[in-house]
């Protein structure tokens, strides 16, 4: 398949953030619609909020605490956040996660390695946090093909789920540049 689309340069020059992720690819024969997209769209609200909970500063108690009781929010908070990572990572035990491939997001689409035999149309799904099982899943188009990488366009999505996943993206786009310009990259 050799799919050429001039929407697909927008995926190039988006902000956007490379990670190894585990994705998952199933084709379908059309895009979808109705019922079974608000359902997607619900659910991945919730997956961007909890990722977007967990990657918050998740550093121990700075020293301006004002009192007892804000030490021991603290403390909570850290247990708590033990706790998360902890059942993550059991369910992840117990579930037959892919592996890692290595994955360009943006708010448009995504920049992935997959086989000749994909397809144009699909369900998308990436594991965006280590903690949360439940996977980020939208229905995409392939809109270029480079050898093996695959450039998907993410089929449009309501406003509140843009504003979420653009904000995702942000955040983790501007976490890689802080991080780049820290180690002199």
């Amino acid at each position: 398949m050799s799919v050429t689309d001039p929407a697909a340069a927008p995926l190039i020059g988006a902000p956007s953030y490379e990670a190894a992720l585990p994705l998952v690819w199933t084709p379908l024969a059309e895009t979808l619609g109705g019922l079974r997209r608000e359902q997607y769209n619900d659910d991945n609200l919730r997956v961007l909020a909890a990722v977007a909970v967990l990657d918050e500063t998740r550093a121990p108690g700075s020293n301006d605490e004002s009192s007892p009781i804000d030490a021991e929010i603290g403390r909570l908070n850290q247990k708590l956040n033990l706790v998360i990572d902890l059942l993550g990572f059991l369910v992840a035990q117990q579930s037959a996660a892919q592996p890692p491939a290595r994955v360009r997001l943006s708010w448009q689409g995504a920049v992935f390695v997959g086989p000749q035999t994909l397809g144009e149309v699909g369900l998308l799904g990436l594991s965006l946090h280590r903690s949360v099982p439940q996977p980020f899943v939208w229905p995409v188009r392939i809109a270029h093909v480079d050898g093996e990488e695959r450039h998907a366009r993410f089929a449009p999505f309501g406003d509140a789920l843009q504003t979420a996943l653009e904000r995702h993206v942000f955040l983790r786009h501007r976490r890689a540049i802080a991080g780049n310009r820290r180690s002199g990259v």
